[in-house]
């Protein structure tokens, strides 16, 4: 395997957004979910649009429209039409979709409050401050600023 030249705390860094990616991936896999419907399946509430979903996950608009199609598809949500945007259609969670996202989404955001808990407040600012600066200087580096 090639080695990618990264500084030793860079290289720990990156393993450790891995190792959590991977958690994340693993606990949808084990819910019968994928990476990308876990993130939706959290954000979904009666009247979420697909453009709220791509603009909040960053994911494409194909992506998540077909994971609203695999939810249709099991009864999860349905969609209703906007009488305010007639553009985009409003998501509503069935009562299936309400007692699956009830089954698999308490145990996410369990695990990542009492993670941040369990940083000092000053602890959670610096990591906060931190990962915004970093998001925002990499993404203008790999967009050529």
């Amino acid at each position: 395997m090639r080695e990618i030249d990264r500084t030793k705390d860079l290289k720990r860094f990156y393993l450790d957004w891995q190792a959590l990616n991977h958690v994340y991936e693993q606990y949808a896999r084990d819910n019968g979910l994928t990476y990308v419907s876990l993130f939706m399946l959290q954000l979904i509430d009666d009247g979420t649009t697909q453009k709220e979903l791509c603009d909040t996950l960053y994911f494409p608009k194909q992506t998540i429209n077909k994971t609203i199609q695999s939810f249709c598809r099991k009864g999860y949500i349905v969609l209703k039409n906007n009488n305010v945007d007639k553009r985009y259609k409003l998501i509503y969670l069935t009562e299936k979709g309400k007692d699956f996202q009830d089954k698999v989404i308490p145990a996410i955001q369990k695990a990542e409050t009492e993670s941040f808990d369990r940083l000092s407040g000053e602890e959670q600012k610096t990591l906060a401050d931190l990962w915004e600066k970093y998001t925002s200087i990499c993404i203008r580096k790999i967009n050529g600023d």
